[in-house]
């Protein structure tokens, strides 16, 4: 793989859609992202945000009605070919994939639409099964998959030809929690390669897991994009801390209730969760109002499925 490329780059894109009745509808709206070589950022958005016009148009499958997007330094609308031998992607589902062939005949099929021939496409087909978990189905006719094998066969027609940028629209959708896990490891080893890869996601624990940013998206437009522990600590100046405290006795003090900054409190005999304006002012008052009573405190910021459900419901 080539390491010394430039990764995805979109500036301004924008799509709209002509309806029957002439109304133009803007789907994406002066997007812009950027993937540097070795890094993983993920793009997370309710449905209707613009993620799926976003990642088409980004893929070459869709021309964007303004803006420009660089795969390694190749515009995708001028020089198709280039950026299409520079990126791979996986979009999911039944599409892009012939269920009256085998798993080893589909990845031949492709194998030759990128210029691969005879041992290498062989070797480089085997090498991909073996590597996704399909080598004992590599017989078998597409069409008998289940989703989750799918989603696998995905994967390894995107990493075919060897891209230095992957975009990946959901792939561990469908798996069970152990085959999730595989794929999880394979995109972290994949990145760690050098890598830029794209990821779309509805599993905050994934994107968590994976990214370097995240990017939140919005009513076509980018909301917000950092880390997710910036984005996780940014969202408690809004929605407060959650403090978890275990006490020594077989109760929780009934003082509890008066901790500062408390708005919600849950008890579960000694064990106490409260969600409070301050993390570090409650800890404070915990310790200081049941000296000697906690076995254990902990403070955390909100959950990255807080911050997304929060920014969904904003105005």
């Amino acid at each position: 793989m080539n390491t010394t490329g430039t990764g995805l780059e979109a500036r301004g894109l924008v799509r709209e859609f002509t309806a029957k009745d002439g109304t133009v509808r803007r789907a994406v709206d002066d997007v812009a992202l950027t993937v540097r070589p070795g890094e993983l950022v993920s793009v997370l958005g309710p449905n209707g945000a613009g993620k799926t016009t976003t990642v088409k148009m980004l893929t070459g499958l869709l021309l964007p009605t303004s803006g420009t997007v660089l795969i390694d330094g190749h515009d995708v609308v001028r020089s198709r070919r280039r950026a299409s031998l520079a990126c791979g992607f996986s979009l999911g589902g039944d599409t892009g994939l012939y269920p009256r062939l085998t798993a080893r005949q589909n990845l031949e099929f492709f194998g030759l639409m990128y210029g691969m021939r005879g041992a290498r496409l062989e070797s480089r087909s085997r090498e991909l099964l073996e590597e996704v978990g399909l080598v004992d189905r590599a017989g078998d006719l597409v069409g008998s998959f289940s989703r989750g094998m799918k989603q696998r066969l995905h994967l390894a027609r995107a990493l075919l030809h060897d891209p230095a940028v992957l975009i990946l629209d959901e792939p561990s959708a469908g798996l069970d929690p152990q085959s999730a896990a595989a794929m999880r490891a394979l995109v972290a080893r994949l990145a760690g390669e050098g890598r830029s890869i794209l990821l779309t996601t509805h599993d905050m624990r994934e994107a968590e897991e994976l990214s370097k940013r995240i990017v939140l998206m919005k009513g076509g437009r980018v909301h917000t994009e950092s880390t997710a522990a910036e984005l996780r600590l940014t969202a408690a100046e809004r929605l407060g801390h959650v403090v978890n405290a275990v006490f020594a006795a077989a109760e929780a003090p009934e003082g509890i209730k008066h901790c500062p900054g408390l708005t919600h409190l849950e008890l579960d005999g000694a064990t106490v969760t409260l969600r409070v304006s301050d993390g570090a002012a409650a800890v404070q008052w915990l310790l200081a109002t049941f000296p000697g009573a906690t076995s254990s405190v902990a403070v955390t910021p909100p959950t990255l499925e807080e911050v997304f459900l929060d920014m969904v419901a904003a105005k």
